[in-house]
């Protein structure tokens, strides 16, 4: 019998991981090999296609398992104890978080799950933060914490209302923030159109010396989305 889990605490859902695993896995059409390959394979094609989805399966398990371990860790730390996490934001989430390769990425979908169970911060969760967080490449990621964290820092200084970075000034950022990640070192436009297609930054320009220079600031939905998948601190 297939467990109940239309509503369960963190401890329900440590204990039914392998079934939810299994039931949210979207396998789709069978695995489309060649007709050389058929002949190959013969009678054990079938069976080798079964192999592979299972494969995917356990992979996608541990990914959500390890994604509702952070969290719990996470709520440990934090100092709370989790409610339980409308199934609306559950099970979308878990099932986003079992697709992500990226470790800084799929923290941030824990740091999300954590939040949603916080008895004080969970109303900071929407799903539409889900969406967002699917379609958000790693060097995305990483720059829109940055950002966030530049800005916390910068508001310490009483003369900083409002925080912008030059775009110019970013690119050695970036660069130093994705030194591991080669291949996108040369996105730093693309990163900034796609996060601001998103509506998490905002381009603008400036007048200096004569010249006109492009800025960015941290929409409010980029702010609230990056505290929502920022870990929880203890109540003080």
């Amino acid at each position: 019998m297939e467990a109940d889990i239309t509503s369960m605490n963190p401890d329900d859902l440590v204990r039914t991981a392998p079934v939810i695993a299994k039931g949210a896995v979207a396998l789709g059409a069978s695995v489309p090999f060649t007709a050389i390959a058929k002949r190959m394979l013969g009678p054990a094609a079938d069976e080798f296609a079964e192999m592979m989805r299972d494969q995917v399966r356990l992979y996608r398990y541990r990914r959500q398992l390890s994604c509702v371990q952070k969290a719990a860790k996470m709520a440990e730390e934090g100092g709370f104890t989790p409610n339980e996490v409308p199934s609306k934001l559950l099970f979308p989430l878990l099932e986003g978080a079992s697709f992500e390769e990226n470790e800084d990425l799929h923290t941030m979908w824990a740091a999300l799950l954590a939040n949603a169970s916080s008895p004080d911060w969970s109303d900071g969760v929407r799903p539409s933060y889900i969406a967002l967080l699917r379609q958000m490449a790693p060097d995305e990621g990483v720059l829109l914490n940055w950002l966030y964290k530049d800005a916390l820092r910068q508001k310490e200084r009483p003369y900083s209302p409002t925080i912008e970075w030059y775009v110019p000034d970013l690119r050695s950022t970036y660069r130093n923030l994705v030194d591991a990640r080669p291949r996108t070192a040369d996105n730093f436009h693309a990163c900034l159109d796609a996060l601001e297609g998103s509506f998490l930054i905002k381009w603008f320009t400036v007048a200096v010396d004569d010249k006109v220079i492009p800025k960015i600031r941290l929409t409010s939905r980029g702010i609230n989305l990056v505290g929502a998948c920022t870990p929880p601190k203890p109540a003080k």
